[in-house]
C-alpha cells in the first residue's frame, strides 16, 4: 500500500471515531435517511453523509469507506479529518485557539495512526493474538473513545520514534539521588531502597553505581534512588529543579540497568529483557488523552498500603477468592514536589506532577505455568482485514461466543461489581488498567492495577472497609452511591463494552441484546450466590443498581472542546449529556417478552 493510502485509511478510520463519539455525546446530531444511510449537516452548510447502524447505546457504528463530504454542490469522499473539525468548528463550540491546537493532536494522532497501519499489515488477528502482551501493546490503536489519542502535545517526530509506544524502543532510564527530606515516599514493607535498584541493575552495574555514589558524595541513608524518562530530564527536570541540582540536594547518577519498553499508556514501562520484573510508571509533561501525564503525588505516601489492602481483600472475600481477581500491587512511590510551585495556590496542575516514579507489579509475575496476560484493550484490535484479536481468541478457545463471554464476565465485570456492592470501593475500570489472564484462551481472572486516581470510595457505612489503611482513606475522594456507580457503567460499559459488544455483533453476528443477556445472566447468577452467603447484600445491589432503566450519558471529548487547551489548577472532569438507555434493563426486558410470549400464544389457541 502506497503511504497516501495509508493516510486516507488513517484520516477516514478517525473520521468515523470522531462523527460517532460527536454524535453519541450530543455535540452533533445525526439525520436519518433511507436506506441506512444518515446526514449530519453543519452550521457551515457542509453536509456529511454516510452509511451507518444505530446501536442500543445510541451510538452510530459507522462504515469508514462510505463517508461523503457535500459542500457546494460538489460531493467526494471524506478522507481529511482535520477538514472535518474545521466544518464542524462552530457546531463543536470550539474556539480558533481550541480548534488550532486540537488540529496539532490530530496531525500526531494521524502521523501515529499510520505507523501502526503498517507495521500491523502483515500480521492477522491470529498472530494479534498470540503476541507477547508487552509486544502487542506497542501495536494497539489505543483509546477507543478519544477522538485525538495520541495527541502528545511537547513532543517532535523523533520522541515519537524514540519513545511512543508505537515506536517500540527499548529506553535506558536516568537515575537520581534525591535528598530523603525533600520527598514524599512510601514503600511496601517488603521492597526497601536497595532492593528496588538492585531490581532494575545488574550486579556489575550496582558496583558501577556505587563508585559513582561515592565519587558524587551520595550516601543511601540520606539520599533515596529515583529513575527519570531520559526526555523528561532533558525538557523538564532540568530547569525546573536547577536550585535542587546546584545545591546537591538532587544528584545526576548517570544512565543504569536494563532497557525498558513503553507500553500502551506511554508513561507505564516494562522490563523489556525481563518481563518478569518490575513496571516502572514515570511523569512525561506531554498532554495526551485529555490531560497532562504526570504523576501527582497525593498518594505516594499511602499507594503502597492501599495496593496492599486491595491484594488482602482479594485473597481474603469468597467472592473474589473463588474468581482468583488479582492485584498488580504498587510497591513503592517517590515523589520530589516542587519547592516553589507547591507555594502558588492554582498553579497549573503539570508543574506538581513533573517529578516522581512508581514502581509496580509486572502481569508477568503472577502468572503460573500454562497461563498468560493480555491487556483488555488487546480485544478490540483488528487486523487489516478488519478481524479482532477477541474473535481470533473465542475461535482458538473451542468454545461458544456466549459461553466465552459468560467467562469473561464472571472473571471481570462480577469482581467490579463485588468490590463495588460489598465494600464501596469504585473502579474506573476502562481497558487500560485490566489485565486479562489467559489460559488456553480463555480468560480465567482479571488482574486489578492504577489505584491512584482510579479508585474512589462511596459514602456511607461501608464495615468491611473498616481496616481501610487510614492514610489511604484521608487521600481517596469519597461520592455519593449514584455518582460511584459511573466508575463501572460509564468506565467499564461505556468505554470497554459498547465497542466489544458491537465488534462481535459484526464479526460474529452476536446480537447486541444478546450480548447483555448474557452479561446480565452472570450478574444475577452472582447477586443470588452473594444474597445467599450475606442478606445484607440485596440491599446494597439496591443502592448500586446496575439494572435500573436509564444510565447518565458521560462525555469526555467536549471536555477538551469547551475547556479548550489553556492551563488550569485541575485536571479536566467530564461533563453529563442526555440519559441512554440502559442496555443490561433493556436486555432483561427482552428476556422477559420472549417467556412470556409462549403463554400469550397458548392462551390464544385455547
Amino acid at each position: 500500500m502506497s503511504a497516501d493510502k495509508y493516510w486516507k485509511q488513517a484520516n477516514r478510520a478517525l473520521l468515523q471515531k470522531s462523527m460517532a463519539e460527536l454524535c453519541y455525546e450530543q455535540a452533533l446530531r445525526a439525520r436519518a435517511e433511507e436506506d441506512g444511510r444518515y446526514s449530519v449537516t453543519l452550521t457551515s452548510g457542509v453536509i456529511y453523509r454516510f452509511k451507518g447502524q444505530m446501536t442500543i447505546w445510541d451510538w452510530l457504528l459507522i462504515d469508514s469507506k462510505s463517508i461523503e463530504r457535500e459542500s457546494d454542490g460538489q460531493t467526494l469522499p471524506a478522507d481529511d479529518a482535520a477538514q472535518f473539525f474545521i466544518d464542524a468548528g462552530e457546531d463543536l463550540e470550539a474556539t480558533p485557539s481550541t480548534l488550532g491546537n486540537l488540529l496539532h493532536e490530530l496531525a500526531n494522532t494521524l502521523v501515529a495512526d499510520v505507523n501502526l497501519l503498517q507495521k500491523r499489515e502483515r500480521l492477522d488477528a491470529q498472530t494479534l493474538a498470540a503476541l507477547p502482551d508487552e509486544q502487542l501493546q506497542c501495536l494497539l490503536d489505543g483509546h477507543p473513545k478519544a477522538m485525538v489519542n495520541k495527541g502528545r502535545i511537547g513532543w517532535g517526530a523523533q520522541e515519537f520514534n524514540t519513545y511512543g509506544t508505537e515506536a517500540a524502543q527499548g529506553v535506558r532510564l536516568l537515575w537520581l539521588a534525591v535528598r530523603r527530606e525533600l520527598t514524599v515516599s512510601g514503600s511496601s514493607t517488603q521492597w526497601d531502597w536497595p532492593k528496588l535498584l538492585a531490581e532494575s541493575l545488574s550486579e556489575k552495574e550496582l558496583h558501577q553505581l556505587d563508585d559513582v555514589c561515592q565519587e558524587k558524595g551520595v550516601n543511601w541513608q540520606e539520599f533515596l534512588p529515583l529513575p527519570v524518562h531520559p526526555w523528561q530530564w532533558q525538557h523538564h527536570i532540568r530547569q525546573h529543579y536547577a536550585q535542587q541540582i546546584f545545591r546537591g540536594e538532587l544528584v545526576l547518577l548517570g544512565e543504569f540497568g536494563d532497557e525498558y519498553l513503553p507500553q500502551v499508556s506511554l508513561r507505564t514501562l516494562s522490563n523489556l529483557a525481563r518481563p518478569q520484573a518490575l513496571h516502572v510508571k514515570l511523569p512525561l509533561t506531554v498532554l495526551n488523552t485529555s490531560c497532562y501525564r504526570g504523576i501527582p503525588g497525593k498518594f505516594m505516601r499511602c499507594g503502597p498500603a492501599l495496593s496492599e489492602w486491595m491484594e488482602q481483600l482479594c485473597k481474603r472475600d469468597e467472592q473474589l477468592q473463588a474468581r482468583g481477581t488479582g492485584v498488580l500491587q504498587e510497591l513503592a512511590g517517590v515523589h520530589v514536589p516542587h519547592l516553589h510551585h507547591e507555594l502558588i495556590d492554582g498553579t497549573p496542575y503539570r508543574y506538581r506532577e513533573l517529578l516522581g516514579a512508581t514502581w509496580r507489579q509486572s502481569p508477568a509475575s503472577l502468572c503460573v505455568e500454562g497461563e498468560r496476560h493480555l491487556l483488555m484493550a488487546a480485544l478490540l484490535q483488528r487486523d487489516a482485514s478488519g478481524k479482532s484479536v477477541v474473535s481470533a481468541l473465542i475461535e482458538a478457545s473451542g468454545l461458544s461466543v456466549q459461553a466465552w463471554l459468560e467467562q469473561l464476565f464472571d472473571a471481570t465485570v462480577v469482581p467490579l461489581y463485588h468490590l463495588l456492592s460489598r465494600y464501596g470501593v469504585g473502579l474506573v475500570a476502562h481497558s487500560q488498567n485490566l489485565t486479562l489472564v489467559l489460559r488456553d484462551n480463555k480468560v480465567v481472572r482479571v488482574l486489578l492495577k492504577d489505584f491512584q486516581g482510579d479508585l474512589r470510595l462511596a459514602q456511607g457505612n461501608f464495615p468491611d472497609r473498616a481496616d481501610l489503611p487510614e492514610a489511604a482513606a484521608k487521600a481517596l475522594d469519597e461520592l455519593p452511591a449514584n455518582y460511584i456507580i459511573h466508575d463501572l457503567f460509564t468506565g467499564h460499559f461505556v468505554t470497554v463494552l459498547r465497542y466489544l459488544s458491537t465488534q462481535l455483533m459484526t464479526e460474529c453476528g452476536l446480537k447486541e441484546l444478546e450480548f447483555y443477556q448474557v452479561l446480565a445472566r452472570v450478574l444475577r447468577r452472582y447477586q443470588a450466590s452473594a444474597i445467599q452467603d450475606t442478606a445484607s447484600m440485596a440491599e446494597r445491589f439496591q443502592q448500586f443498581n446496575l439494572f435500573r432503566p436509564h444510565i447518565e450519558r458521560v462525555c469526555i471529548n467536549r471536555v477538551r472542546l469547551r475547556q479548550g487547551y489553556d492551563d488550569s489548577a485541575e485536571r479536566p472532569v467530564p461533563i453529563v449529556g442526555g440519559d441512554l438507555d440502559n442496555p443490561l434493563w433493556l436486555a432483561e426486558q427482552e428476556s422477559q417478552q420472549h417467556i412470556r410470549q409462549p403463554e400469550t400464544a397458548s392462551a390464544v389457541e385455547a
